[in-house]
């Protein structure tokens, strides 16, 4: 009986790191500006949550398994939004420390993106336009979402998210760099 348990268990987990739900079905507007239409994805489990860990591993894994670096991009800049997502959600219950820790990951995603496009140019592969549209309304989204939440603390705190807000007003030049001229 044990091992009938313990075989369900790893059947388990490997279908939920191998299983990638597309992230794009469900939205929900969060801090909408007018000035910036673009829609972050829904957060889904959130980093309070103990079974967070595995879905980091499956994105980790499906990181892993994609070869294409314009793929790549799009799927880093899809994570740094749902960690935005996952951020603003702990923010609103009032979990401040673990909001700036995930924006902070979030945005190592999005740098990856950057990462992946200058790798991808370098390689002379088409590039989606939509892509660096979504990247310049992403990072204005963060930048949005990050100020907000600098006014909204005080302290050792607030410094930490305007260190975020400062990384992500330097890729405003490497995302501007990559448009078309």
């Amino acid at each position: 009986m044990k091992k009938i348990k313990r075989n369900l268990f790893l059947i388990l987990i490997v279908a939920l790191t191998l299983i990638v739900v597309p992230a794009f079905a469900q939205t929900e507007p969060v801090n909408q500006n007018p000035n910036i239409d673009y829609q972050l994805p829904y957060p889904g489990i959130l980093a309070d949550n103990p079974l967070y860990n595995l879905k980091t591993l499956r994105d980790k894994l499906v990181s892993f398994l994609i070869s294409d670096p314009v793929k790549k991009a799009e799927f880093d800049l899809l994570q740094a939004d749902k960690r935005l997502s996952v951020a603003i959600a702990l923010f609103e219950k009032g979990k401040y420390e673990l909001a700036e820790s995930t924006i902070s990951k979030g945005e190592n995603y999005f740098e990856d993106a950057i990462k992946n496009i200058r790798i991808s140019k370098m390689q002379g592969t088409v590039m989606n336009p939509s892509l660096l549209t979504n990247m310049e309304l992403s990072r204005k989204k963060h930048k949005q979402i990050l100020g907000d939440m600098v006014l909204k603390t005080s302290g050792a705190l607030q410094k930490r998210f305007s260190k975020d807000l400062e990384r992500m007003d330097k890729f405003i030049n490497e995302v501007i760099e990559f448009k078309p001229k």
